[in-house]
C-alpha cells in the first residue's frame, strides 16, 4: 500500500496546501504515482551545476541529456547505479534524496530508468528541456517502485498517414518519460506501405505513395497531390536505438493476410485469383487479402519478415490478422482446394494456416508472433502467440480465459482516434472516450477471473491516422491532442494495482503534470472545446441526390435532420453527381456548415466539387469550391436551395456519405 506518511515540516518547506489526507505522490504531482513514498522533514538536496554526476554505463548518456553536471563533488552527487540485490520485481526501483545526495537504486536497466523518469519529474519542469544548468530544492524523501504490468504500450500508425523519423522519435521521448514501454509500430495497411524493404526496393518506389501516378488511390484528404513517404531501415535502426536508450522496445507490425491492398496494387500477383465487381467504385479494386494457397507468397513474405527481423530486435512481431474480408477465400478455387486437401471445414482455418506459416517463418528467424484478436476465432491456435484485443474487453477477456498472453485495448477504452467529447474531432464508431472512461479500466468488476487476469500483460492505447491528414491544419499537433493526457491514464492504469488507483487523486496530480508536458513541448488537449457560436435551427427542406441511396428511408431522414453518422448511397461519386438540398422558406442571416462524407473523416465523400445557390430554386450560381468535401456558407441574402455539385470520379470507395446541412443562426 501506499505509504501516508507526510510531514508537515516538508509540506511547508514544498509550500503546498494541503491536508493529512493529501498522499506525498498526490502533494509532489506524480504521474503515474508510485507504490510508495516518504516524504521527511529533514533538508533536501540543493542540485546545482556543480554537483556530480554517477550514472551507470548502460544509461549515462541519456541521463546527462537532461543533467549534465559534473565529474567531481562540490556540492554533493547523484548516484544512478543498478544494484541486482535489491528485493523488488523486474524495472523496480529505488530513489533516495537526502540532504548530501541523489541515489537512484534499479534492479535493472529498466528500473533505472523508470527511476531516473520519477527523479525528473521532482525537478522543475524546465528540466525537460536538456541540460539543465539552473538550481533548485529536491525534498528529502524515498520512493520504492515497481510497475503492475510488463506490457506498457501505445499503438502508433504510420500507414494511414506518413510520421517522420523525428516525429516517431519525438512521440516516443514523450512515452519514456510516462513509463510506458513499448512501441506497437503499424507499418503497412491498405493506404500505404512505409517500411524499405531491401530485396523488394519497388514496395516503397509504389506502394508508399498515393495520388497522382501511383495505382494507390488517394483518401483522407490529399486529393491534389501525390501523398506519402517511408522509412529507410537506416532512420529505422536509429528509431530502435533512440527508443532502447529511453526503455521503449519497438515491436513492428506488417499488417497481414488483410489490410494489404498497398502492396496487393504492387504484387497482384499474391491476392487470390477471383472476378472482382468494380462497377460501383468507377473501376477501383478494393481487394487486399494475400491468397493463403499461393505458395510463391510465403517465399515473397519470408523475404519482408526476415529484413524486418533484421531491422528491430523485439522478441515479438506483430503480424496482424484482423478484419479479413475471407469472401475472397471463398470464392478463389486455389484456397478452396487447400481447404479440401487438408480437412478445414471453415476460413478461420485458413487464416490459422496461414499465421502457422508465418509463425514457422518468425521462429526461424527466433522470434515469436503477436496478433490482433480475431486471429483466435478457429479455437485452436498456439497459445504461445501474444494477443492484442482492440474490439472489446469481453473479447479480451475471452482470449485471456484461454490462455494467451493478452494485452487489453479495447477502441472504446484505449483508442485514442476516438472523441474525446460529443463536440470534438475524431472517430466515433467507439463512442466517447473521454479521459476518465480510460482510467475507469477495472478488470475486477469486469467479471475477469484470476486465470484471464493473470494472463493480461498489461494495457495499450491506439493512434490510428485517418483523421490525423484530415485534421492537421486545425491543430498544432493532432496526434499529440488526440493522445495526452489519455496517455498519461493510461499510463497510470498500467503502472498500480486496481486496489491502489483513484480518480480523484489521477485528476489533481495531473493538473500540476501539465506544466510538465508544456515543458516536454506537448501540444495536449486543455480542456472541452466551446460550442460552436450560434443556436442551431432546422428550417424545412427537401433533399434529393444525382446518386442511389441505400435506404429508400435516407432522402426523409436528411430532411428531418436524423442520423448524424450519414445516409450511405450505392456507388461511389462521379464528375456531375450533385446533392440538392432545397427550403421552404428562404434561408438568410445563418452559417451553413455542408458536408460530403463523414463528418469526422475526409473519406466517402466528393473529392472535387463546387457549392451552387439559389434565391429561387431553380438558377444557380457557384459561390465556393469544396475543401476536403466540405464548405461553410454565411448567407446574408435569402436563399431558396444549395447544391453541391461533384467535378470529379472516385473517392476511394466505393460509396458516398450523404449528410443534412447543421445551420446555425448567425449571431454576429
Amino acid at each position: 500500500m501506499k505509504s501516508r506518511v507526510l510531514g508537515l515540516v516538508a509540506l511547508l518547506v514544498l509550500g503546498i496546501e494541503c491536508s493529512w489526507a493529501v498522499s506525498p505522490a498526490d502533494s509532489l504531482g506524480l504521474v503515474p504515482a508510485p507504490r510508495t513514498v516518504e516524504l521527511n522533514d529533514e533538508g533536501g538536496f540543493i542540485y546545482s551545476p556543480y554537483v556530480a554526476i554517477v550514472a551507470d554505463c548502460e544509461v549515462e548518456e541519456y541521463v546527462r541529456h537532461y543533467l549534465p553536471g559534473g565529474l567531481f563533488d562540490f556540492g554533493g552527487v547523484v548516484e544512478i547505479l543498478k544494484d541486482e540485490n535489491l528485493e523488488l520485481p523486474a524495472e523496480g526501483y529505488e530513489l533516495t534524496v537526502k540532504a548530501d545526495s541523489i541515489r537512484v537504486r534499479g534492479v535493472d536497466r529498466e528500473g533505472l530508468l523508470n527511476g531516473f523518469h520519477t527523479l525528473l519529474q521532482l525537478f522543475p519542469k524546465e528540466v525537460y528541456g536538456g541540460n539543465f544548468a539552473g538550481s533548485c530544492e529536491i525534498p528529502a524523501l524515498r520512493i520504492v517502485d515497481w510497475p503492475e504490468y510488463p506490457y506498457r504500450g501505445m499503438h502508433f500508425d504510420i500507414a494511414r498517414t506518413f510520421s517522420t523519423r523525428e516525429q516517431v522519435e519525438e512521440m516516443i521521448s514523450h512515452l519514456a518519460h510516462h513509463k510506458i514501454n513499448h512501441l506497437h509500430f503499424h507499418l503497412t495497411d491498405d493506404e500505404g506501405w512505409r517500411v524499405e524493404i531491401l530485396s523488394h526496393p519497388e514496395l516503397t518506389e509504389v506502394a508508399a505513395w498515393r495520388g497522382g501516378d501511383s495505382p494507390i488511390w488517394p483518401v483522407y484528404g490529399a486529393w491534389e497531390e501525390k501523398y506519402g513517404g517511408y522509412l529507410t531501415q537506416q532512420e529505422l535502426r536509429h528509431i530502435v536505438a533512440f527508443a532502447h536508450q529511453r526503455g521503449v522496445t519497438v515491436v513492428p507490425e506488417i499488417d497481414l493476410p488483410g489490410h494489404s491492398l498497398a502492396i496487393g496494387k504492387v504484387h497482384p500477383e499474391i491476392l487470390c485469383p477471383v472476378e472482382i465487381d468494380t462497377s460501383r467504385s468507377a473501376g477501383y479494386s478494393k481487394q487486399n487479402v494475400w491468397c493463403v494457397a499461393r505458395e510463391e507468397n510465403y517465399a515473397l513474405l519470408e523475404d519482408i519478415l526476415r529484413e524486418i527481423c533484421d531491422i528491430f530486435p523485439s522478441e515479438y512481431i506483430h503480424i496482424g490478422g484482423d478484419e479479413v474480408d475471407m469472401s475472397h477465400w471463398r470464392a478463389c478455387p486455389h484456397c478452396q482446394a487447400l481447404m479440401r486437401q487438408m480437412g478445414y471445414t471453415s476460413t478461420a482455418q485458413l487464416q490459422e494456416h496461414f499465421m502457422n506459416r508465418l509463425t514457422e517463418i518468425l521462429a526461424s528467424y527466433g522470434r515469436k508472433p503477436a496478433m490482433w484478436n480475431e486471429a483466435t476465432n478457429s479455437g485452436t491456435l498456439s497459445r504461445d502467440v501474444r494477443i492484442h484485443g482492440w474490439e472489446g474487453l469481453e473479447e479480451c477477456r475471452k482470449v485471456a480465459e484461454a490462455g494467451y498472453p493478452t494485452v487489453v485495448m479495447p477502441g472504446p477504452y484505449f483508442y485514442f482516434d476516438m472523441r474525446q467529447s460529443k463536440n470534438e474531432d475524431g472517430h466515433n464508431w467507439a463512442g466517447v472516450v473521454t479521459l476518465e472512461k480510460c482510467y475507469s479500466v477495472d478488470l475486477d468488476a469486469l467479471g475477469y477471473s484470476a486465470k484471464a487476469k493473470q494472463n493480461v500483460i498489461g494495457f495499450s492505447g491506439a493512434f490510428w491516422t485517418e483523421l490525423y491528414l484530415t485534421h492537421r491544419h486545425k491543430y498544432e499537433n493532432y496526434a499529440e491532442y488526440q493522445i495526452f493526457p489519455r496517455a498519461c491514464a493510461l499510463a497510470e492504469i498500467n503502472w498500480l494495482p486496481q486496489r491502489e488507483r483513484s480518480w480523484q487523486s489521477f485528476a489533481e496530480r495531473l493538473e500540476r503534470h501539465k506544466g510538465r508536458l508544456e515543458a516536454m513541448g506537448i501540444s495536449y488537449r486543455r480542456g472541452t472545446p466551446a460550442e460552436p457560436e450560434g443556436r442551431v435551427i432546422t428550417p424545412a427542406m427537401r433533399c434529393s441526390t444525382s446518386l442511389p441511396f441505400r435506404s429508400e428511408k435516407s432522402a426523409s431522414q436528411l430532411a428531418a435532420y436524423s442520423n448524424d453518422y450519414g445516409h450511405r448511397t450505392s456507388r461511389t461519386s462521379r464528375d456531375g453527381d450533385w446533392i440538392l438540398y432545397e427550403f421552404v422558406e428562404p434561408l438568410v442571416g445563418v452559417v451553413v456548415e455542408l458536408t460530403t462524407g463523414y463528418r469526422h473523416v475526409a473519406r466517402g465523400l466528393f473529392p472535387s466539387g463546387v457549392v451552387e445557390v439559389s434565391t429561387d430554386g431553380k438558377t444557380f450560381r457557384e459561390v465556393c469550391a469544396l475543401k476536403g468535401g466540405c464548405a461553410t456558407l454565411t448567407l446574408t441574402e435569402p436563399i431558396r436551395a444549395i447544391r453541391l455539385r461533384c467535378t470529379r470520379t472516385g473517392n476511394g470507395d466505393a460509396f458516398v456519405y450523404i449528410q443534412h446541412p447543421i445551420i446555425r443562426k448567425n449571431e454576429n
